[in-house]
């Protein structure tokens, strides 16, 4: 009964928010660099924290100082939507909301320093991971509701580390969300609010998850994201590339404008290849060296086929 009443209020929400972002232009307008032809509502995925707040509203159990965290991560996030705002501001409230989340989740007494270090570096990474791979239509909602309902089957079938309803709640956002952008041509984008909303609500959940587990495979729920974003930047470095600036070389990206490939067609294939992997995770108990080496390897694999193929397809379309 609750989650209904949820989907209700995520779509009241989100027709309401098209009412508001046509009113006040809230749109983003192709460019060059665009994978879209027209302008489109940006900001929709206002619905992913709204989620959380409902579900704590309706449910109970969050701290409230997630909430907090969440809402701050949000703002600024949602305020960078209307008018891009300074990447040191941005970056701040990152760091302040990461270390709120921690702080509640008792990372700083149960994990060691030098993890804790690395927890930083990767919660920040997966923020903006999240935030740049944001670029077709489907493949947040998609990737995101891949991720909760992996850590949905982690909670049910490995370890119960949380309630189902902080996971269900924003799958059923993301559900919401993906009936409007899920589509050849979208009706809305996500935006950084979407995006960034929803990556720092999955790392709350991975802390969870480790906390309950002890073990830290489950960080690779996120592996195709960050082997996309890792090589990618690895490349951009190579070539001498601001990597701050925007750019089309994410492999997804490279799938659309050079391989002809729908964006429907990239999110599902980015979407199902997390998924092969997080099956591996939950059918296999082997060290996270193995892990690592085995996930590297075909990532790496899979980054140079695409990435060879398709600049090497560009590079004849010139000539």
């Amino acid at each position: 009964m609750l989650y209904g009443v949820l989907t209700l209020l995520l779509i009241g929400t989100i027709l309401v928010y098209f009412r508001i972002a046509r009113r006040f232009n809230i749109v983003d307008v192709p460019n060059h660099r665009s994978s879209h032809t027209r302008a489109t509502i940006r900001g929709a995925g206002v619905i992913f924290p709204l989620s959380v707040v409902f579900c704590s509203v309706l449910f109970g159990g969050i701290n409230p100082l997630l909430i907090i965290a969440l809402c701050a991560i949000s703002m600024v996030s949602f305020a960078d939507d209307i008018k891009p705002q300074q990447a040191g501001i941005r970056f701040a409230i990152h760091i302040l909301a990461v270390t709120l989340a921690m702080y509640v989740l008792n990372v700083y007494v149960l994990w060691p320093v030098w993890i804790i270090v690395f927890a930083y570096i990767i919660a920040l990474g997966l923020v903006n991971a999240f935030n740049f791979m944001d670029g077709i239509n489907g493949i947040t909602g998609v990737y995101s509701l891949v991720a909760l309902l992996s850590m949905w089957y982690i909670n049910h079938s490995i370890n119960t580390f949380t309630g189902d309803a902080s996971l269900l709640c924003p799958a059923i956002a993301c559900i919401v969300f993906l009936y409007f952008n899920f589509r050849k041509k979208a009706l809305c984008f996500a935006g950084d609010v979407g995006a960034v909303a929803i990556a720092f609500w999955l790392i709350v959940l991975s802390i969870l998850i480790i906390n309950k587990t002890h073990s830290y495979k489950y960080l690779f729920i996120f592996s195709v994201y960050s082997v996309d974003m890792v090589f990618t930047l690895i490349k951009r470095i190579i070539l001498r590339q601001n990597p701050l600036q925007p750019h089309r070389l994410h492999i997804y990206q490279l799938l659309v404008s050079n391989g002809g490939y729908s964006h429907l067609k990239v999110a599902l294939l980015y979407g199902l290849l997390q998924l092969f992997i997080n099956i591996f995770l939950f059918t296999t108990d082997l060290s996270f060296g193995f892990y690592l080496f085995f996930i590297v390897l075909a990532g790496c694999a899979f980054y140079l086929f695409f990435e060879r193929r398709y600049r090497v397809k560009q590079a004849i379309s010139i000539k």
